[in-house]
């Protein structure tokens, strides 16, 4: 679906490049290459990642967004970063009852490569409630941020965790701290994340709704 296009107008690729630097993901020379329907598809011109992504901001929900939308606006946001959308950086996040996108461990690491970021854990401390690692990123130019995860030890059931369970979240209090650090320094921290408990689940490419598709006739 991601070849499936002719390119568009200038004023559709100003949008996008307007509308990406105003949400502070990328510079301007980092947008996406915009794409329109073909002839095939059936996609009407409202359906591009310039709607898209004006959309997303507007609403402030992905939720308010088809699902080809949903896909447009990820690439976009994938492409203004340098990230490969092939390989799924980016993740859903429910939180707060919106939808957002939630940059993942894949993405984290594509960006610290990108960026020459370096990480180094500061501190480590844990109670009989939770863990907390501080972690410090570093990039070429020797500027640096520093950010606090904080992770539960107890289960649903108010219960301590214990073995692979307790390992686990001490784990992820790690590779959060470091990917909050990745982000505040990469200046993108809205896509942190904030609520651990928020559900999540995988980006997906997927045909065009139904609704989208041109009659058989």
């Amino acid at each position: 679906m991601f070849a499936a296009s002719n390119r568009i107008d200038l004023a559709e690729a100003s949008m996008i490049s307007t509308i990406v630097r105003y949400t502070s993901f990328a510079s301007e020379n980092a947008v996406m290459s915009a794409t329109t329907p073909s002839r095939t598809s059936g996609l009407s011109r409202t359906n591009t990642p310039a709607a898209a992504i004006e959309k997303a901001i507007l609403k402030g929900d992905l939720r308010a967004l088809t699902e080809i939308e949903r896909l447009q606006y990820n690439v976009a946001i994938c492409r203004a970063l340098g990230l490969d959308p092939v390989t799924r950086p980016f993740d859903y996040i429910l939180q707060d009852g919106k939808m957002s996108l939630y940059l993942n461990a894949n993405g984290t690491a594509q960006l610290r490569a990108l960026q020459g970021i370096s990480t180094c854990i500061v501190g480590r401390h844990q109670d009989v409630e939770m863990c907390y690692v501080t972690c410090v990123a570093t990039d070429r130019a020797g500027r640096s941020e520093e950010a606090t995860a904080v992770v539960p030890l107890v289960g649903r059931d108010g219960k301590p965790l214990t073995g692979q369970a307790k390992a686990n979240a001490m784990m992820k209090a790690e590779t959060k701290s470091k990917r909050r650090a990745t982000l505040a320094l990469a200046g993108i921290p809205n896509l942190a994340g904030a609520n651990c408990h928020s559900e999540r689940w995988q980006s997906t490419a997927i045909d065009p709704p139904l609704d989208l598709l041109p009659d058989a006739t």
